[in-house]
């Protein structure tokens, strides 16, 4: 696997909603800025994190309410993080051992500075043999 390293390929500066905010409020700002996860709190420094999944499978298929819904009663509370000169195959360890899809991305004083998902390794200017590693290592599978 090459040394790609995530600064390189990590969404960066995501942004971040209050605990406090409403589930709609999160929705509003994940389809502004067309995505489906945001960290969760007031600085840099996140307390869990809240995806569109977590919107629809937590509160909407459970008949709550999003426009009254607080975001700190539906976030992910576990954060998994990597650093920004972590490389692919770092970031596919850490996927694997925790069973996620994404991570957050800090750098050396532990400050939020990006998000990577799976789909960030899946690129456009990737090389397939990037890829398959880094889907065997996610998955444990090997690519077609």
């Amino acid at each position: 696997m090459s040394k790609t390293k995530l600064k390189d390929i990590m969404e960066q500066n995501p942004e971040m909603i209050s605990p406090d905010a409403t589930l709609l409020e999160a929705a509003q700002k994940m389809k502004e800025i067309n995505c489906g996860v945001l960290p969760v709190g007031m600085t840099e420094q996140a307390e869990g994190i809240i995806t569109d999944r977590d919107i629809v499978i937590r509160a909407i298929a459970n008949g709550d309410d999003p426009a009254i819904a607080i975001v700190r009663d539906y976030m992910t509370s576990d954060l998994y993080t990597c650093r920004e000169d972590d490389t692919l195959k770092d970031a596919a360890a850490a996927m694997k051992k925790h069973n996620v899809s994404r991570l957050v991305v800090c750098n050396n004083d532990k400050r939020i500075t990006g998000i990577l998902s799976f789909g960030h390794a899946l690129r456009s200017d990737a090389d397939d043999r990037e890829v398959a590693d880094m889907v065997h290592l996610a998955t444990g599978r090997k690519a077609a």
